[in-house]
């Protein structure tokens, strides 16, 4: 567990530990995982739904195997939940209880819940077009969906307004999820386990077929990331896996080792002013439990939404 002083593991630790090995066995086995995600990406499934293969491809073939002992767990109530993954490796899909929340905060599901603490949001990509399908033959994905970042600006510096982003990721609608899923899992996941993640910045991941973003929320601190902007999943080498996101997403996933506790004091992070301004409504969201067994998502409920939400960035 980390300190005050810092991470738990030093570069001369980290050589020949059991998160090295981690790292040197998905690199191993990062063609194999390629294949099916691609295969899975490419295919038209007839026993499950196009959204829930996504999920259960980037759950299966990429998430878990950056964590010790693969845990992780797909929504069970996902639309036509396969039993084995649809690659053709024939792993076994973990459908469970991703359910976080109480009845007095954001309730509901998120799509994957890793080594059952960091929850990872799969964001919806709209349908190809026929045009953007023949475009999509000439040139990678990757390619076709970068972002521009307007004038250079923090997202969400201020959340409001109904604009729709280029990116499945960066547009408002999956924002206000993603920072809800990070603000609810950030406090249940603290009530679980005081001792061992209190005090930290805890992730929430947003993912595509292409794409990851990652949020940050500290309950205690009430510190609330978001980076500014998304990691290409895909490089710019056709079909190959980007390296240096897996690598990013494998920090974030094991936090406890690689950052530090209590960053946001450490580091003077501005106070996101939810506490402040939900008020009496804070003591909802410190009785957040995970598998709280709600069955159904009420994203109209957003008490956070009374309020500005700042965005504070690690590079600010």
């Amino acid at each position: 567990m980390a300190t005050n002083s810092g991470p738990s593991i030093s570069l001369k630790e980290f050589k020949g530990s059991q998160e090295e090995k981690i790292v040197r066995q998905i690199f191993q086995d990062i063609k194999r995982h390629e294949i099916g995600i691609r295969k899975l990406l490419a295919s038209n499934p007839s026993t499950t739904s196009k959204d829930t293969q996504i999920m259960t491809g980037l759950a299966h073939h990429l998430f878990s195997q950056l964590v010790p002992n693969n845990k992780y767990e797909v929504d069970k109530y996902a639309k036509q939940l396969p039993k084995t993954c649809g690659c053709g490796c024939n792993g076994d899909i973990y459908g469970g209880d991703t359910s976080i929340g109480s009845p007095g905060t954001w309730h509901g599901r998120v799509d994957i819940l890793v080594n059952h603490t960091i929850a990872v949001a799969i964001g919806k990509e709209p349908p190809v077009s026929a045009e953007e399908e023949e475009s999509e033959e000439q040139e990678p994905q990757n390619k076709q969906r970068k972002v521009e970042l307007e004038n250079n600006c923090d997202i969400c510096g201020e959340v409001k307004g109904n604009k729709r982003h280029d990116s499945v990721l960066l547009d408002l609608k999956f924002l206000n999820q993603i920072l809800a899923e990070a603000i609810t899992n950030g406090f249940a996941q603290v009530n679980r386990n005081q001792s061992t993640l209190s005090h930290f910045l805890i992730p929430t991941f947003g993912a595509t077929s292409d794409h990851v973003s990652i949020c940050l929320y500290d309950p205690e601190n009430d510190c609330l990331l978001h980076i500014d902007d998304e990691f290409k999943l895909w490089s710019d080498i056709r079909y190959k896996l980007d390296r240096e996101t897996i690598i990013i997403i494998w920090l974030f996933l094991n936090f406890t080792i690689f950052t530090k506790k209590n960053l946001a004091s450490a580091a003077n992070l501005k106070k996101s002013g939810l506490h402040k301004d939900l008020n009496e409504d804070l003591q909802y969201y410190k009785k957040t439990k995970v598998k709280a067994k709600f069955v159904l998502r009420t994203p109209e409920r957003r008490p956070w939404k009374r309020t500005t939400i700042q965005v504070k960035h690690p590079n600010t």
